[in-house]
């Protein structure tokens, strides 16, 4: 596989700034390895915009976390399909949840290589309400502990599954309290369902490494669901360790399904959060396109 054209979208922000010190090696790295052209984002949206224009390149590679990977992906959609560059991933954000996904290495130059050297696969992508995400949406509990991280993040420069952890610590001691709304899965009627958290997602992973959907499998035409049941503060600290692990979901709280697509409905805004960006909707329409979106990704054995 050769690349002839890619445009790099360099988040220099992410990671409290780091990034931006990194892009000398990555220009080292891709030196006479891969043809590009090198665009850094100057503030939020910019990295759509940019991708949003880029149907002349064959290649567009988000450098950062996952809110640029969504931003980037967000802008390739809006092209349509036929002209619709791949998708690659530089990962050097605090979460880097879509490097997990799609199986990227963390390794920075074992990254680059798979640039050079890896394989187009096509992954599925979810909609919610006209946005485009490519590993996880989920309302209630996480949407308070996601707007907590972003907090943290520039208060207390934390990255990571410890950013995640400890403004998961501050929503369990402060704010720990479900929602009420009407679900309905896959165009059925709906129910009133009473819940802690609802997570629909392409990925297994969202947070930093939290394996909310363990099993999820990103390019098999269905959401991962997983519906936890409101908890008191023991019993949320209890099942703490191993919703890390990924080790909760045939606890009797803990609801798992997949399907195609969700529908929720509240009397009042719900918080909720789409790859780690923060919403605030009453109503969330989610829906599911299959392998949409062509990723450069390791090739398989």
């Amino acid at each position: 596989m050769t690349h002839n054209n890619a445009l790099l979208v360099v988040n220099p922000a992410a990671r409290h700034g780091e990034t931006e010190t990194l892009v000398p090696v990555i220009e080292q790295l891709l030196e006479g390895v891969l043809p590009h052209v090198t665009v850094r984002t100057e503030g939020p949206g910019h990295a759509r915009e940019i991708a949003a224009s880029a149907a002349e390149h064959d290649l567009v590679v988000a450098v950062g976390g996952d809110g640029t990977v969504h931003e980037v992906l967000n802008g390739l959609m809006s092209i349509p399909s036929e002209n619709r560059p791949a998708l690659g991933l530089l990962p050097t954000g605090s979460g880097n949840d879509t490097r997990r996904t799609y199986g990227i290495p963390a390794d920075l130059s074992q990254a680059v290589l798979t640039l050079a050297s890896g394989e187009r696969r096509s992954f599925d992508v979810g909609v919610c309400n006209g946005l485009f995400f490519n590993n996880s949406f989920a309302a209630g509990l996480d949407a308070k502990v996601t707007a907590k991280a972003v907090e943290y993040k520039v208060t207390k420069q934390r990255d990571g599954l410890w950013l995640y952890l400890t403004a998961l610590l501050h929503v369990l001691f402060n704010d720990l309290s479900g929602f009420t709304a009407l679900v309905g899965f896959d165009e059925e009627p709906p129910t009133t369902m009473e819940t802690l958290i609802l997570a629909v997602t392409v990925g297994q992973t969202y947070g930093g490494g939290f394996k909310i959907t363990p099993h999820a499998v990103p390019d098999d035409g269905l959401f991962e669901v997983c519906a936890i049941d409101p908890l008191s503060l023991p019993n949320a600290l209890v099942r703490l360790p191993f919703v890390i692990a990924g080790k909760h979901t045939r606890m009797r709280p803990v609801h798992m399904s997949r399907h195609r697509s969700v529908v929720i409905e509240a009397d009042r805004p719900v918080p909720a959060q789409i790859d780690g960006e923060v919403m605030l909707e009453s109503r969330y329409e989610i829906s599911l396109l299959p392998k949409a979106i062509t990723c450069v990704v390791p090739r398989r054995p």
